[in-house]
């Protein structure tokens, strides 16, 4: 008798403190401010406030600045991280000044990087990515300074600023020019969305296909003066094609299709191996568009309705949180273990569940009592 009245009180304990230690494990829930669609476009919500000129690493190199648009209000914000082009080797973080406050009134807030160059005697590869990773890392670890979600931070960058946004959507982060510059989580898994305008996106192609092209001297010069015939492993490792994986974030390309600097038969390469992946991906083909389409406010009018409504669901779109996959376990776990209460009271006589418990230590009682509960189930 003194072992069913243990056995009884065990499985009350188990009923209250499983639900309550799920209960007490709940993160904090936020309200995340929500981008607002309005006609297929996003509409201005509020101000923003600006800082220049900000470090996001601890070296004093003075590639690793950004410029920062933070909205106003509480927060947390979604956030876009800018990277500017111009081949590798010239450009700045001022290029995105525009388009960062302008997306920074529309409740999205805006890092625009600088990053180590190429110049005439050394290559800027691998240290691009390696600071690109890097800013990416520094601005989600001080999300809570920053007010913003730090589940929902997209990468944007235009041409070669494209190349280095893309591999931040492709590398896992244990590559070996990295040297360890992402911490132990996946690069791809900090970024949720990568918009790939005019991108360089897939440099084995250029390398196999686009010989002689402006983009493929370009890409030669940014690498050292390597032509892929020389070293085309260096080509395809900087390739964010190279590292496409199921699990990469959603990709949308957005290229004009008279490009003459980044044909469009590269981001339609690029494409055709994130959808062979299964990858999300979303290309946006600009007819009559060339290469600066986000510095043409008629082309890049035609982009944002439909890059906007994408952005919206992807930063309005509420993630599982611990309290959400716990729920159905808080729920179950109870009711669970009332059945097998039920299952003690009504069948231990017939299915001689008393005499089990003299036979049974207490550590398999857990065991019988699931086995007798499904042999009860089958009848």
């Amino acid at each position: 008798m003194k072992k069913t009245t243990l056995v009884l009180a065990l499985i009350f304990l188990i009923a209250v403190m499983m639900p309550l230690s799920a209960f007490l494990a709940m993160p904090k829930q936020t309200n995340p401010i929500k981008v607002l669609l309005q006609d297929g476009l996003l509409v201005e919500i509020t101000n923003c406030t600006i800082q220049n000129g900000v470090s996001y690493s601890k070296d004093a190199s003075p590639y690793r600045v950004m410029d920062i648009y933070i909205p106003e209000g509480e927060g947390p914000f979604p956030a876009i991280i800018y990277v500017h082009g111009g081949g590798w080797s010239r450009g700045s973080r001022a290029d995105f000044s525009e388009t960062a406050l302008f997306y920074a009134k529309r409740g999205i807030a805006g890092f625009s990087i600088d990053y180590t160059l190429s110049t005439n005697n050394k290559t800027a590869w691998p240290e691009n990515i390696q600071d690109v990773v890097e800013a990416i890392r520094y601005i989600r670890e001080n999300a809570k300074q920053f007010r913003i979600d730090d589940e929902k931070v997209a990468i944007l960058g235009s041409s070669s600023g494209a190349q280095l946004a893309s591999l931040a959507g492709t590398l896992y982060g244990d590559e070996s020019f990295l040297k360890g510059s992402s911490g132990n989580e996946e690069i791809r898994k900090q970024v949720c969305l990568v918009i790939d305008y005019s991108g360089a996106t897939d440099l084995q192609f250029i390398g196999e296909n686009l010989e002689g092209s402006f983009i493929y001297r370009v890409t030669r010069n940014a690498l050292g003066n390597v032509t892929y015939g020389m070293n085309p492993n260096l080509w395809i490792e900087a390739s964010p094609a190279t590292y496409i994986s199921a699990g990469d974030p959603v990709f949308c390309i957005i290229h004009g299709t008279n490009d003459t600097i980044v044909p469009i038969s590269v981001a339609e390469s690029f494409n055709a191996k994130l959808q062979a992946t299964g990858i999300e991906s979303h290309f946006i083909m600009v007819e009559d568009g060339d290469h600066d389409i986000l510095t043409s406010e008629t082309q890049n009018q035609i982009v944002r309705y439909s890059l906007e409504p994408l952005m919206e669901q992807i930063f309005n779109h509420q993630k599982e949180t611990a309290s959400n996959l716990l729920m159905p376990f808080i729920v179950l776990a109870p009711m669970s273990i009332a059945v097998l209460v039920v299952v003690y009271f009504k069948y231990a006589k017939n299915l001689n569940f008393a005499q089990s418990l003299n036979n049974y230590p207490i550590p398999e009682l857990t065991f019988f009592l699931i086995k007798t509960s499904l042999r009860v189930s089958d009848k």
